[in-house]
């Protein structure tokens, strides 16, 4: 190739970069009487999955990236109104609030805000987020499933009995019902104490939050909860949706109200918002998931994975940046291993010690999520954020029953008798269990001692609290495991607070982990050779399966809707 043509293609890409430069640029300008449209649906997350796959498919909205758009929008003079439509979600409650209280404080801009039900399922989950909005509106031929709640849990034990497999697993305390639904074939006393407070106090909720919003008399609104559902006339008879009608109508609305209709989808809003550059910085740390030792990471299920040297090494690094002001570490997750919990405790608590450090809690914060929290200044969590659950467990399946049954034989030399403590061809035996009673009596009671520590309770205060159970974030707060009620941007105004930053100043925040691009994961998964979220250990993880014997998870999974 001649020099003439070498300088004749390097013009040429030259121009070809700065012509891409411009279009991306005005691509992301807003014109003037936009109106914003949310699409929300599915699971909502804290944050990414940083995975090759996630990050080539685009980038999936997450809370911050619904909370934020909302609230620049209030005060963004090129947005003249909200649209928010919404197909069936399967998120906790705790986010769901949060969304639920920026679109009321939108009402506050005059702008007008809508919410569109157009999808097969709208039940008391979408109806909540939907009254957010100042009006709610809804396909004509679309039922309003509101009903009456219900908590639901499955058991396995009647399944493993006919597979002969026998469950053998210990925890303190009564409350602490993580593995019933292994060893049980229905609620305990104690479970069903728990679950009938935990679901009454998200369903007193839900009625207040849904009257206030609605304007409804709130015996009023439960009196029509009992009666649901409803077809969409009669939604709209009973003042619970303000209009039945179709897509194009809702449109036409806002090209009546004199400012046309130019929808812009939320990636590409969040794009020309660009990113606060203030003079303070506050860290966000998100910690969401199964708490494991190693490194953080995603399953193949899509599930998060909270590495505790991960997580404590993001707390390490900002605790040891001079330009960091305050910390705030947002906590969801249900638990995990006692070793991984007490590795990030540890960070939490040198943390606290050299800044303000304050907890915020998302969907769930409970037992391990609980025990890396308690070390803060303050913890503030949404009202109806699972929390608590100060307890221990610990066992394991014996499976020899099973491999009998399909002709499987297996043959070990043992140098001891706890040699086989987690054989998962035997039970525990009289010995092995005075070990982990033992275990997790010391468990049990450094937890207890460390929160009475850091919450200024005693322990016999904990313990009555404690045992294992769960508690709405509300109820938490009566029971002094929580300071405020509030999502994040109240988190961060109690640490601004804290730290003494003024409110005319401006605040940077500082997002960990850090996001990466496809280019980045991918340099990363070639010097690696690979990524946990492929292994064996991340898929039984990513289930709730792990190699860490002694466990602090929450105690049941369950299901509210």
């Amino acid at each position: 190739m001649t020099w003439q043509k070498r300088r004749a293609m390097v013009i040429l890409l030259l121009v070809l970069v700065i012509v891409l430069v411009i279009w991306g640029l005005s691509s992301n300008r807003i014109s003037s009487n936009s109106v914003l449209v949310l699409d929300i649906s599915g699971e909502i997350e804290e944050q990414r999955a940083a995975d090759v796959l996630s990050a080539f498919d685009g980038k999936t909205p997450v809370l911050r990236d619904y909370v934020e758009a909302i609230e620049a929008a209030a005060s963004d003079p090129k947005i003249t109104g909200l649209v928010v439509k919404i197909e069936p979600i399967e998120t906790g409650w705790g986010k769901l609030e949060e969304i639920h209280s920026h679109l009321l404080a939108f009402r506050a801009s005059g702008k007008p805000s809508i919410c569109y039900l157009g999808g097969d399922g709208t039940s008391n989950v979408e109806y909540y987020l939907a009254t957010g909005c100042k009006e709610v509106w809804i396909v004509p031929t679309a039922p309003l499933l509101v009903h009456g709640m219900m908590a639901e849990a499955t058991f396995l034990r009647g399944t493993l009995d006919k597979l002969k497999i026998v469950p053998d697993f210990y925890h303190i305390a009564e409350y602490k019902t993580a593995t019933n639904e292994l060893t049980e074939k229905k609620f305990t006393p104690a479970h069903r104490e728990e679950v009938d407070s935990l679901l009454h106090g998200i369903y007193n909720q839900y009625l207040t939050d849904v009257s206030e919003a609605r304007s409804l008399v709130r015996a009023d609104f439960e009196a029509l909860v009992s009666q649901g559902p409803f077809a969409a006339d009669e939604a709209v008879k009973n003042h619970l949706v303000d209009r039945a009608a179709y897509w194009d109508q809702l449109q036409q609305s806002f090209k009546d109200r004199g400012k046309g209709w130019r929808p812009v989808e939320l990636s590409r809003y969040r794009e020309s918002m660009g990113e606060s550059m203030g003079t303070v910085r506050i860290a966000v740390i998100r910690a969401s998931g199964l708490i494991v030792s190693g490194e953080s990471g995603n399953a193949p299920n899509g599930s998060f994975i909270m590495g505790g040297d991960t997580v404590a090494a993001e707390l390490r690094q900002v605790r040891q940046d001079p330009s960091i002001k305050a910390i705030v570490l947002r906590i969801d997750s249900g638990g995990g291993s006692v070793v991984a919990s007490e590795v990030i405790r540890r960070e939490v608590e040198l943390a606290r010690n050299s800044k303000t450090l304050v907890v915020s809690m998302s969907d769930v914060a409970a037992s391990g999520g609980y025990w890396i929290a308690m070390p803060a200044h303050k913890i503030v969590a949404d009202p109806d954020t699972i929390t608590g659950s100060i307890g221990v467990l610990i066992g394991k399946m014996n499976v020899s029953g099973l491999y009998a049954m399909l002709g499987l034989s297996t043959d070990s030399i043992a140098t001891s008798d706890n040699a086989t403590l987690f054989s998962a061809q035997q039970s525990f035996t009289p010995a092995q269990k005075q070990w982990i009673e033992k275990t997790m009596e010391e468990t049990y009671s450094a937890f207890i001692h460390g929160v009475a520590n850091n919450r200024h309770m005693t322990a016999e205060q904990v313990d009555k609290i404690g045992k294992g159970r769960v508690w709405t974030g509300t109820q938490a707060k009566d029971n002094g495991l929580v300071d405020e009620l509030g999502g994040l941007d109240r988190a961060i105004a109690v640490a601004r607070d804290l730290a003494h930053i003024s409110v005319t100043q401006s605040v940077h925040i500082v997002n960990l982990p850090e996001e990466k691009n496809f280019f980045q994961l991918l340099l990363e998964k070639q010097a690696g050779g690979g990524t946990r979220a492929g292994t064996v250990k991340a898929i039984l993880r990513g289930v709730g399966i792990t190699d860490e014997p002694l466990q602090m998870r929450m105690p049941f999974d369950l299901t509210i809707r």
